[in-house]
Parts: C-alpha cells; sequence; structure tokens
C-alpha cells in the first residue's frame, strides 16, 4: 500500500512539471517546481525533481534540500531580484523568520536541465525593520530580540557588537553544558565550524605576502609527491581559495567510516588523495571542504610547521587571541561549550558527528571577544597588507558574494559563518559604518545567523547619535 502511495505521490509530481506558462521564464517554473517539492519535505518528491532536472549526485541533493527544510521550516519567494530565461536571483522569506536569496541557473531549457542552485542567507529588508536610532537602543532591542525568542528557536549563545573599535554589546544566553548546568558567558568557546576558513585563507595570503607561494600557480609547484598528478596539475591556489577547483567535500561514506582515525591533515589527504577532480577548475563554484584541507596541508609544506602552530604564531597571537584553538575533541576543555542538536527525543550532544578535532577547514573553537580581536587585527594590517586583504574580500566571476575564505557582504563588508550539527557561528565586518558583529551559538544553524541577520537590519542609519553608550 505504502509504496502505492509513493508511486502515485511520485506519478502527481511528474504531471506537475508541465510547461511553463507563458508568463513565466523557464527558469522561474523550474524553481517554482523545485521549491513546491522542497516545501513539501517529502523526500520523494525532492528526489523526482533533482532526477529529472539534475546532473547528477540526486543523493547529494536530497539530502541536503532536506536538511535545509528542517532549518527554514520551508520558504516563499518574496521578491524575484534578477531573471532572464536561464538565471534567477530571487529574496527568499523562510518559515521561520530569517531571510534568503536563493540563485537557479540553467545550463539547458529544452530539455531544462539545473546547472547550478545556490543560497545564502542575507539581512532582513530594511521595510521589514525599525533601524536603532543610536548604539544604546541597538543593543536594547537585541536584547529584547533574544530574550523574546522561545521554544526550538531560544536563543544559547553568545554575542558581541562593537562600533568604532569600543564593544557596545557582549552578553550570553543559554547553556553551555547541561549536564553540569554551566551557562553560556561571554567567554564562552564556542565551535565556529567553517570559520576557521578564514584563518586558512590568511595563512596563505601571508605567505603570497611573503614572496613564498604565488596564487596562480598549481599545487604541485609545492606538492610534487601529492597522490594524484593530475590533480595537483591542474588546480591553482586561488582556485582552492574560492571554492571554483572542482576538489569536492569530505563528508562521505568514506570518512565516517574512518572519522576517529582521520586526524592530521595529511591523514585527510591519505584519504581523499587519489579521488579525481569534480570539474574543470576555475569553471564552476562549489563550496569544498577539501579544498581547504588541502591549503591547510600546503602551509605546513611551505613553512615546516604544523599547521596549528603556524596560524598560533602568526595569526592568533599577533591578534591577541588567547582563546582560540582546536583541540581533539577527547580533551577536557573548562569554558568549551558542548553542542546539542535536535534528536528525535530533543535536544541532544552532537559528540557523534564531531570530527577528532578542528583542522584547516573547520571545527576550532573560539570566543566573541576573539573573534573581535581578529577583525581588528585585520583591519588595521596587521596580519594582512590592504592590498591582499582587498583582494581576498573581493568577489569572483563566478560567485560575486565569496573571495577568497571570505564571504563578501554588502558595502563593503566581509565575513565568515560555520554550521553543522549543533553548532551555528557568524561574524560581518562592516568597515563602511564602523561596525563587528559575532554571533555563536552551541544549538543547530541558523539561530547565530539569523541574530546578526537581526542586529543587521536595525543598525542605525545615521551615526550621529550612534556612539552613545550601551
Amino acid at each position: 500500500m505504502k509504496r502505492g502511495i509513493a508511486l502515485l505521490s511520485l506519478l502527481l509530481f511528474a504531471a506537475a512539471l508541465a510547461a511553463a506558462p507563458a508568463s513565466e521564464t523557464p527558469v522561474l517554473h523550474i524553481f517554482r517546481q523545485w521549491l513546491d517539492a522542497f516545501n513539501s519535505g517529502d523526500a520523494a518528491r525532492i528526489s523526482a525533481f533533482w532526477q529529472k532536472y539534475g546532473k547528477g549526485g540526486t543523493e547529494d541533493r536530497v539530502s541536503g534540500d532536506f536538511r535545509l527544510r528542517q532549518m527554514t521550516g520551508g520558504m516563499t519567494i518574496d521578491k524575484v531580484l534578477e531573471e532572464t530565461d536561464t538565471h534567477l536571483v530571487a529574496r527568499m522569506k523562510e518559515n521561520r523568520g530569517a531571510w534568503s536569496e536563493s540563485t537557479m541557473d540553467l545550463a539547458a531549457t529544452n530539455p531544462p536541465v539545473v546547472a547550478a542552485l545556490m543560497g545564502h542567507p542575507i539581512p532582513p529588508p530594511e521595510s521589514s525593520a525599525n533601524p536603532a536610532v543610536s548604539d544604546r537602543d541597538l543593543a536594547a532591542q537585541v536584547r529584547d530580540h533574544v530574550k523574546a525568542l522561545t521554544g526550538p528557536d531560544e536563543f544559547s549563545g553568545a554575542v558581541l557588537i562593537a562600533h568604532n573599535g569600543r564593544i557596545v554589546l557582549a552578553e550570553a544566553w543559554g547553556v553551555a553544558d547541561v549536564a553540569s548546568h554551566t551557562g553560556n558567558t561571554p567567554d564562552t568557546q564556542f565551535c565556529i565550524g567553517s570559520m576557521n576558513k578564514m584563518f586558512t585563507a590568511v595563512a596563505i595570503l601571508q605567505l603570497a605576502q611573503q614572496g613564498k607561494l604565488t596564487l596562480d600557480k598549481p599545487i604541485v609547484t609545492w606538492w610534487p609527491d601529492y597522490p594524484n598528478k593530475d590533480f595537483a596539475a591542474r588546480v591553482t591556489i586561488r582556485e582552492l581559495l574560492n571554492h571554483t577547483g572542482g576538489t569536492g567535500d569530505i563528508f562521505t561514506p568514506d570518512y565516517e567510516a574512518h572519522r576517529q582515525e582521520t586526524r592530521t591533515l595529511a591523514d585527510y589527504v591519505r584519504l581523499f588523495g587519489n579521488r579525481p577532480l569534480a570539474f574543470q577548475p576555475g569553471t564552476r563554484w562549489e563550496y569544498s571542504n577539501y579544498g581547504f584541507i588541502l591549503l591547510g596541508r600546503i602551509v605546513e609544506l611551505v613553512t615546516g610547521e604544523p599547521y596549528e602552530a603556524y596560524i598560533r604564531e602568526h595569526i592568533y597571537l599577533p591578534a591577541g587571541m588567547l582563546h582560540t584553538i582546536a583541540r581533539p575533541e577527547t580533551d577536557r576543555v573548562d569554558g568549551r561549550a558542548i553542542g546539542y542538536t535536535h534528536g528525535p527525543d530533543g535536544l541532544v550532544p552532537n559528540t557523534n558527528t564531531l570530527p577528532w578535532s578542528g583542522t584547516s577547514a573547520g571545527g576550532g573553537y573560539s570566543t566573541v571577544h576573539d573573534l573581535f580581536l581578529f577583525a581588528l587585527a585585520l583591519q588595521s594590517g596587521k596580519l594582512l597588507s590592504t592590498e591582499f586583504l582587498t583582494e581576498a574580500t573581493r568577489g569572483s566571476a563566478l560567485r560575486n558574494d565569496y573571495g577568497m575564505g571570505f564571504y563578501v557582504l554588502p558595502d563593503g563588508g566581509y565575513g565568515h559563518g560555520g554550521g553543522g550539527p549543533g553548532i551555528n557561528a557568524e561574524m560581518h565586518i562592516l568597515p563602511h559604518g564602523g561596525y563587528v558583529l559575532v554571533a555563536l551559538a552551541n544549538r543547530d544553524p541558523r539561530m547565530a545567523t539569523n541574530i546578526v541577520d537581526f542586529i543587521t537590519s536595525i543598525l542605525p542609519r545615521s551615526t550621529t547619535s550612534a556612539g552613545e553608550s550601551a
């Protein structure tokens, strides 16, 4: 009976994928079909869409859509921002209150083939928020907003807002360790996920600044014994930094089978080093954790130092970051928050999903104060020259909102986030307005991201009274 119902569901879905109405472009029609399947939360419908319109990798697409559906609660189109027959950018209102931007590109229209579908969080539109009139008001609105969050959205983490180098708000809510009844504080160390990519990018760019690396040469230049010779001869340092290298992910069945034995960057290369490129480097944008594993290993090969030692001596200590580190998850670390993810019977520790330790791709621990110090060090030129920082925080032809290890934000801002089960982190550096926004949470995405988006939406529009003390 269940198989019959599933078959009927697929047939009905297939019938819905009819020709686009004359008033719709092909890409908008296909995007609406994807959105209908996505919002249904039905794996069979999502799978049917990708089987019909995808270019392979159906299983990964379905699992990714399903996770996003759980995080957002579904989405609706608020406004189409860009549209041709094959390219669409739409502002999306998520059912759990956040906003995002979705981009779909078609490789062909007859028959339709989806070349790419990407999304990223964005601040709420200005019309949906009431701007703060001062920094004092900004801090008060954030406190009120956090206190109003309840149920699964109740905030657990820490938030820091700084304006022109002065801290406006640094507070924490929720619990770091349920078993010991330990509360979060502004000094709690949270897992920051992919935020580590910023540190890796800075390390690589420091070496380039010193003439020890060249961004547009293939990695074989510094890594002649990389297991896959063709791979190493084709992908460049720049393509690893901006996720256009085709180097793939690390969260695969092979990794899951060897998660606890995969400890060093060299271990990851032994696991994935013979894997071919997923596509011709420089032709597509595809987020790649493995690419940043390779960058971390290149830091080790060029400097002769372990990655963590280099990062500590050349980034953490110069910036004054004394509470940022990647240590094995088996170590007992005072002041480190446990991540909690949603299980069938409520919140459970994320222990069984974590890598053995943080890497150059993500998974380290930091505090809101340390990340603020990192932002100050970046902006002051202590870590990189203005030239290299500008290049790192400028988009590419394939993705205008991602540079080299940094997301590119409106009005010249930049930053990065991180997320996974029981982990969410977000930092925005906004030089134009002088603000630094950091939120770290020991809960599922997009708890911290949503807080930073809310703060962005209510930043004072004028700086005449923004400097008032909070």
